[in-house]
């Protein structure tokens, strides 16, 4: 099975877009919207109950797309343990505002089984991006790449590809916090001994700004964070996440509880 986890937060007019695009690759589509202040939210519940499948994750605060990916995973976490998943299935995360082609996908888990990869980080072409951001994600690549083990060339890309026996692994080494989730993501991966992959390369629509020194310098530390919460066995407890509220497709809807 392949579940995309998409986090979207004031993604009103790009939303409909991804999802009907997504949907021919999907066995399921995932969307956590992330405190959003505009129609996000309304919107993609009506593509739900259009499409009939896939589910609603709503947050009622912002806290960013790091957050928004621990809700998605912990959601899967309690539907892998019900039964609802397999440890073989594979996640495929990717932003909400157009900036990602999911056509590459099939090609993607191709090489991912081929290559025999557990988590699979798409590699852009930063060609046509301005240098500032092609030297900081340089840097950040090579810092994850110390902190990993192995050499990333692209460690910030959004589009990646789990297998669900390496999410539910890391998941408790992952904070969520500030825009660290690149960082965090791969190197727990690799420090937990899956396979990573991060030479397959993918295209972007176009560059948005959006990233600051400040989000970089919390990527440094987010980064050495996953690395020392692997090398002191640190793990969160399992019930520590998000709040969040769950629509499912076509119509019913269950508040979780979160200490």
């Amino acid at each position: 099975m392949v579940v995309f986890l998409i986090p979207a937060y004031n993604e009103g007019t790009t939303i409909v877009d991804v999802l009907d695009r997504v949907e021919p690759l999907a066995d399921r589509v995932i969307v956590v919207d992330d405190g959003s202040v505009d129609a996000t939210a309304a919107i993609v519940h009506r593509w739900l109950q259009d499409h009939g499948k896939g589910t609603l994750l709503k947050c009622a605060v912002n806290r960013g797309m790091s957050s928004a990916l621990k809700a998605g995973f912990t959601y899967l976490r309690d539907e892998l343990a019900r039964g609802a998943h397999s440890v073989d299935d594979v996640l495929v995360t990717m932003d909400a505002d157009g900036q990602h082609v999911p056509e590459v996908t099939p090609a993607a888990l191709e090489a991912m089984r081929a290559r025999g990869y557990d988590v699979l980080v798409g590699r852009r072409d930063l060609s046509g991006y301005p240098r500032s951001k092609r030297i900081g994600n340089w840097l950040l690549s090579l810092w994850a790449s110390m902190l990993a083990g192995q050499r990333l060339r692209d460690v910030e890309c959004g589009y990646r590809l789990v297998r669900f026996a390496a999410m539910l692994d890391i998941l408790p080494y992952y904070t969520g916090r500030g825009y660290g989730c690149a960082q965090e993501i791969a190197v727990a991966s690799a420090r937990r001994h899956w396979r990573l992959g991060n030479d397959f390369a993918i295209p972007v629509a176009y560059y948005r700004q959006g990233a600051r020194v400040r989000d970089g310098l919390t990527n440094l530390a987010m980064g050495f964070l996953a690395w020392l919460r692997v090398l002191l066995e640190w793990r969160s407890k399992p019930d520590r996440t998000v709040r969040y509220v769950v629509e499912e497709a076509p119509e019913s809807a269950l508040a979780l509880p979160v200490p």
